[in-house]
């Protein structure tokens, strides 16, 4: 496995909407192994592997290269910052972390403060952080100085954290949701060719309502599609198997059904289909049905008059959090199942 690039991919910040860096970091890294690449409107990249044959389906492989973050919603004369989030981030987990603020001058460091422990009265210990009280702290002294730094509303934020290796087996960091699914693309850009055409698409803004995929789609009008993302992985204290039967190490995800039923649910004659290849090939695999949100698989499914699609996930502790957890032999599997999968698909 490719530690290294994984580990720039997952470095790079590229909050939804803001997804340059990441837009860039992966141009360089295929340029020299595609027939043609190029950036849509929405900011999309989508790189372009002619097949061999001479009457030639279209398949495209979807990654999000957004990750959660947050949005600057109000400066108070004080010079405090307060937050809207960009998705499902628990508020929770923000007290006492650092992030920076992408500005056009650069970056700017804070943290999120909190009422300290010691000063804290029985009531507060009891109450809940909702968003409208969390605050950021810059270290200024009013708002002259924070505009001074060229923070103004709307620029984002992303966490400050770095990626790093868990054991023999694991990761840590944050956006592996998706940047893992970004990877697992580029190593089958690089080791993939097929008689058909191959679209690699590297989506935007996944995270604030799948806007990215469903524009990509559209140009593309693909004939079969493959989705890989993250998917919540219940192995953790708290968690009820019946919540969630998904395990960091026991293989892929193969999303029979997202959003219990309201998102895609993948056609049975393709699932068992990823289910013969698996088995063939000895590659150890799960099946979620999933009850949180809908991945691009869902939007993808609906785009035209439909489009077939596969999603494979990778499994996933603490998403959406700084200090998201998977296994290397999930990855790799993930890549091998779909690699092996795509070569014997008869479309």
């Amino acid at each position: 496995m490719d530690t290294e690039l994984l580990k720039k991919l997952c470095e790079t910040n590229g909050v939804s909407g803001f997804e340059g860096n990441v837009r860039e970091t992966i141009k360089k890294e295929i340029s020299k192994c595609v027939d043609s690449i190029e950036e849509d409107v929405l900011g999309n990249l989508i790189a372009l592997k002619k097949g061999t044959g001479k009457k030639r389906k279209k398949i495209a492989l979807f990654a999000h290269m957004d990750e959660v973050g947050l949005f600057i919603k109000h400066i108070d004369k004080e010079g405090f910052i307060y937050p809207s989030p960009t998705s499902s981030i628990d508020p929770e987990i923000l007290l006492g972390r650092d992030v920076f603020i992408k500005t056009r001058k650069g970056l700017v460091e804070g943290a999120f403060g909190y009422k300290p422990v010691h000063m804290q009265r029985d009531e507060d210990s009891k109450k809940k952080t909702e968003y409208k009280n969390l605050f950021l702290d810059i270290g200024v002294k009013d708002k002259k100085e924070v505009d001074k730094l060229g923070i103004e509303l709307g620029m984002p934020m992303f966490f400050k954290q770095t990626f790093s290796e868990l054991g023999k087996n694991y990761i840590k960091s944050k956006t592996l949701d998706n940047r893992v699914g970004c990877y697992v693309l580029i190593q089958l850009l690089k080791e993939l060719k097929l008689k058909d055409d191959l679209y690699f698409v590297f989506s935007v803004q996944e995270e604030v309502g799948l806007k990215g995929a469903r524009v990509a789609t559209y140009k593309i009008n693909p004939d079969f599609a493959i989705i890989c993302d993250t998917g919540g992985s219940g192995d953790t204290p708290g968690v009820d198997e019946k919540e969630s039967n998904l395990c960091l190490g026991k293989g892929p995800i193969l999303v029979a059904v997202e959003a219990s039923g309201k998102g895609a649910i993948m056609k049975e004659e393709i699932k068992n289909e990823m289910i013969r290849v698996a088995k063939k090939h000895k590659i150890p695999y799960q099946i979620e049905v999933s009850t949180g949100s809908a991945t691009e698989n869902t939007i993808i499914q609906l785009v035209k008059e439909g489009i077939n699609t596969a999603g494979l996930g990778i499994p996933c502790r603490y998403c959406h959090s700084p200090v998201e957890v998977a296994n290397k032999k999930d990855i790799e599997n993930s890549t091998k199942l779909a690699k092996l999968f795509l070569k014997e698909l008869k479309l």
